[in-house]
């Protein structure tokens, strides 16, 4: 009898159907905090890089651009304007990426508490679930 019960142990309602109910509950608190905490940020991006004083705009940046097309037209061996067409895309990329900036938006103390809430209460479900170690299985 007790060989036929635990045959059938897996097939009835118990601690398996938990683990799966708070994993799924888990990654949808931990995605919804997520959703919740990136929409809570505005970016905003100005076209051009600076550096200390100085205001490097975008006519300035196209001209490594500008120059390595020409050179890469102009030359035989189009390695010299390839690495300056490389170096000019290399500088329009790092002027874009260091133009970006975050803003929080303004809110209560209860919507932060509650956003990270959700975040690490779903994290620690989730991580309960996937690291938890299971007892050997007698089959």
């Amino acid at each position: 009898m007790r060989e036929i019960k635990k045959f059938f142990a897996s097939n009835l309602p118990g601690e398996a159907d938990h683990e799966l109910l708070q994993f799924f509950l888990g990654i949808m608190m931990l995605g919804g905090g997520i959703y919740w905490a990136l929409n809570m940020f505005e970016v905003r991006w100005n076209w051009g890089w600076r550096i200390g004083n100085w205001d490097m705009t975008a006519g300035v940046m196209l001209v490594p651009l500008l120059i390595g097309i020409f050179l890469m037209f102009l030359m035989e061996k189009k390695t010299v304007g390839g690495i300056v067409t490389s170096l000019g895309i290399v500088i329009i990329i790092i002027a874009m990426i260091n133009s970006i900036s975050f803003h929080a938006k303004s809110a209560s103390l209860y919507v932060y508490v509650l956003m990270f809430g959700l975040i690490f209460a779903g994290a620690g479900l989730v991580a309960k679930i996937l690291f938890q170690k299971k007892p050997p299985r007698n089959d």
